[in-house]
């Protein structure tokens, strides 16, 4: 058996605002480690079901190197750096049986979600994959759906695992906290949380779902938070602009479309 994890941070156990999840702040080495204990325990819970399970962790925040090698299971390959193919799903393809997301976090705009973002959060104001607003939950699924992968477990706060649920209805959650502003929650102790993570995935790891069906072509509507975003965008190739901040791009398949709206963003990115 083979699983993929993706790990971002700001749905780590604890964590509520910038102070943990950035280089230039005080208390990232805390975060770090944090984010690394959360992704021990969903690797601890997959062997718990299979002791000689493959598994492959994808950092996916930022600059994507944040899990220090040196705290990470060693029973597990660790994918880091970027920029890089599938991004935040680098290293994922149809020999695994399942995905699983720790540390993930809703969409931008929801209602109560802590730190709430899609991707990026200072260029990306909504996403939409043919018709249906989604988050970074919703797109990395449909990469490993791309593959023949199901998502089969997700970890973050409570509005995530209910924007997870509307992926894929059958798959397990863990809620870590519960929102009480964007940068704000009630959370479980981080402890607490890893055993709750750890039963989680041992559980997940048993499932046998079906990845999640996608129409081809794929069509995006990439809206960004100001019309110069789209303007250094719109120079991709096969795209084109709906509206002042919005563009549209359809492609073959989803990798493809990834691709372009991960272009999109770096275009967006470099006029900021």
């Amino acid at each position: 058996m083979k699983f993929f994890i993706s790990v971002d941070m700001e749905g780590i156990s604890g964590i509520v605002d910038g102070t943990m999840v950035s280089r230039k702040q005080g208390d990232y080495e805390r975060g770090r480690k944090l984010m690394a204990f959360d992704t021990n325990a969903c690797i601890e819970g997959i062997l718990d079901s299979y002791p000689k399970a493959e598994i492959t962790v994808s950092d996916a925040h930022g600059g994507m190197n944040n899990i220090d090698p040196t705290d990470l299971d060693k029973r597990a390959v660790l994918v880091r750096g970027s920029p890089k193919p599938q991004s935040q799903m680098a290293g994922i393809d149809s020999s695994y049986d399942a995905c699983m997301f720790v540390g993930y976090h809703a969409k931008k705009g929801t209602l109560e979600g802590v730190m709430s973002h899609t991707y990026s959060g200072g260029n990306i104001e909504s996403l939409h994959v043919n018709g249906m607003e989604v988050g970074e939950t919703g797109l990395n699924a449909r990469i490993a759906a791309h593959h023949g992968v199901p998502l089969a477990f997700l970890a973050g706060d409570v509005a995530t695992t209910k924007e997870a649920k509307e992926v894929n209805p059958g798959i397990v959650t863990v809620a870590v906290k519960d929102a009480i502003g964007r940068m704000s929650a009630k959370c479980l102790h981080p402890e607490v949380a890893r055993e709750e993570i750890r039963k989680g995935a041992a559980n997940a790891a048993r499932l046998k779902l079906k990845p999640m069906a996608i129409k081809a072509p794929v069509e995006l509507l990439i809206r960004f938070t100001d019309a110069r975003r789209a303007d250094a965008a719109a120079f991709i190739p096969t795209t084109e602009r709906v509206d002042g901040k919005t563009i549209r791009l359809v492609a073959p398949d989803m990798i493809v479309a990834y691709h372009g709206f991960i272009a999109a963003v770096l275009c967006g990115t470099a006029v900021s």
